[in-house]
């Protein structure tokens, strides 16, 4: 991993300026006033600092610009720069002051606020302080980064605070001028500021265009930093922070989009910026682009609509063109055959679960079949699925067999309602989506920022019409964010279809007894998120999960 030693590189030039303290010219520069003014709550010594470089009078500090020719960066002060001065003296007592930048003069001005009265020079002050005398950079614009803030300005007593989960920028030029904490701690014939922090500059590349997607950097011993960032056109996300030295990359944790972006093995040093370049994989063709975990270490994307076999002279499968999509008491559903086949043409989204055990081939080893006893669906406790529905061939999902889609295991499915976690505490509510009744899942770094949901995660006492969304809203609004939506399409016995626009009901991978496989259902106002046993020969339907990991 390379490093741009911004302060070390630059050397004095840059970060090591030395700050020499002068009173303000006139007749009266030795004379400190000691006028007690009420809002100070101190007495006052006005005084103006000159900053040069070490060796030369060049300014320094506080904006950077890279020059791409010499692969180098410079940093001036600008107007609006502060420089904090603080310390202890045993005549004075306790003093502070604010010094601004004058971008004109190029020098800092202001007033040190002492606690007890004080006749002698700002020089001598700070030269026999008992607490050493510090000085601290505070930056321009620095309020509206909230990374430092200045407490009782104008008293012997003011401090200054650090705020370090709100190190983040958008650029790096924002986070070196912002987040690069310089300080003086002792004072002799001037302040020699030096870094106490780096900088690390990441730019994830692989997601989707034009989106604002969250970000959250654990940074191991100073909190977490969670914002949001919004890609540009070609799906790239740029970001920076300021992070403390010495803390080893390795034990950080970042996650953006709901990726985990792989961390190189470093400890950062002060005065170091680090530039971090990484790719997520890209989403699947027919997937959703939300994350979610189904386990304490997998994640998954979930197809775009429910399985669906249509029947022309042959077999074809494809998921359904919209998450609300079902077919139900439509053809296709209700005139199924037994040994896989329909009358007529048709499309069927609700099948049996069929186990290893069967003997059946073709279309009925995904379950399309009316026939009604248990034991020709696989009899044995335990087993797989014959040929789990990702092995299709998905003509409008990209798929060819084992190519990645999947059915959710029983586990993964109460995993995914019951234990897994999310930014805003939304995992789940039900809905009316484009008129259509059925249940939202919210993807892993869900923010209610996108839209909010009312009786989310509420299991007994909800209500399809608690939440009504507009197919609009829902496009731009939810899908667009990663929300999967599972509509309510019924179950089938034989040929009959029950609950269409009712109830829900989706398999799982898992079988239990020698007539049984786990699957869930969920109705309006109803819904525990637990599988439970359903017959085999039940039709439900199907929901294709990809790997996110």
């Amino acid at each position: 991993m390379k490093t741009k030693n911004i302060f070390k590189t630059l050397a004095a030039a840059m970060l090591m300026p030395t700050m020499l303290l002068t009173t303000a010219c006139s007749n009266d520069d030795e004379i400190v006033n000691t006028e007690n003014p009420a809002n100070a709550k101190g007495y006052t010594l006005p005084v103006t600092v000159n900053v040069t470089r070490q060796g030369d009078d060049a300014t320094t500090r506080a904006t950077y610009t890279y020059d791409e020719d010499t692969k180098k960066g410079t940093l001036s002060f600008s107007t609006g720069d502060k420089l904090f001065v603080a310390g202890d003296h045993t005549g004075a007592g306790s003093f502070a002051g604010v010094l601004d930048y004058d971008a004109v003069s190029g020098k800092f001005s202001g007033t040190i606020y002492t606690e007890s009265e004080y006749t002698g020079t700002a020089e001598e002050l700070l030269s026999s302080a008992a607490d050493d005398a510090e000085a601290l950079l505070i930056p321009a614009g620095y309020k509206s980064y909230e990374y430092f803030e200045l407490d009782d300005e104008i008293t012997p007593n003011a401090g200054y605070y650090q705020n370090k989960t709100n190190a983040f920028a958008l650029t790096k030029a924002a986070a070196v001028e912002q987040f690069s904490f310089e300080l003086a701690e002792t004072y002799s014939s001037g302040f020699t500021l030096s870094p106490q922090n780096a900088i690390v500059s990441f730019t994830i590349s692989g997601l989707t265009a034009s989106k604002e997607v969250a970000v959250s950097f654990d940074t191991y011993s100073c909190g977490v930093i969670s914002k949001s960032v919004t890609t540009s056109a070609e799906g790239v996300a740029t970001f920076a922070i300021g992070l403390d030295a010495d803390i080893p990359l390795e034990n950080c944790t970042l996650t953006v989009d709901g990726n985990n972006i792989a961390m190189p093995t470093k400890t950062v040093e002060a005065g170091h910026i680090y530039n971090i370049s990484r790719s997520v994989p890209s989403v699947p063709e027919g997937a959703i682009n939300g994350r979610f975990s189904v386990s304490d270490t997998k994640k998954v994307y979930f197809s775009k609509g429910n399985l669906q076999a249509t029947y022309n002279t042959s077999w074809s499968w494809a998921f359904a063109t919209n998450q609300w999509d079902y077919i139900g008491n439509a053809a296709g559903n209700t005139s199924i055959n037994g040994g896989g086949t329909i009358s007529g043409t048709g499309t069927v989204d609700l099948f049996g679960w069929v186990g290893a055990a069967c003997a059946w081939t073709g279309a009925a080893q995904y379950g399309i079949s009316n026939v009604t006893a248990y034991a020709q669906y696989g009899n044995v406790v335990g087993e797989a699925l014959k040929s789990d529905w990702g092995t299709l061939a998905i003509s409008n999902g990209g798929n060819t067999a084992n190519f990645g889609w999947h059915s959710l295991a029983s586990g993964e499915w109460e995993y995914l309602f019951k234990t897994r976690t999310t930014p805003s505490g939304v995992r789940y509510a039900h809905a009316t989506v484009n008129s259509v009744p059925g249940l939202v899942l919210l993807p892993d770094d869900w923010s209610t920022d996108y839209y909010s949901l009312d009786k989310v995660n509420d299991a007994n006492s909800t209500a399809y019409t608690d939440n009504v969304i507009s197919s609009s809203d829902w496009t731009s609004k939810l899908e667009a964010h990663g929300a999967v939506f599972l509509p309510a399409g019924g179950y089938r016995n034989g040929a009959t279809v029950s609950d269409a626009g009712v109830q829900g009901t989706y398999w799982s991978s898992t079988s239990s007894t020698t007539i049984s496989a786990r699957g869930f259902y969920f109705k309006s106002a109803t819904f525990m998120g637990n599988t439970q046993n359903f017959v085999r020969n039940r039709g439900c339907s199907v929901r294709l999960v990809y790997d996110a990991n």
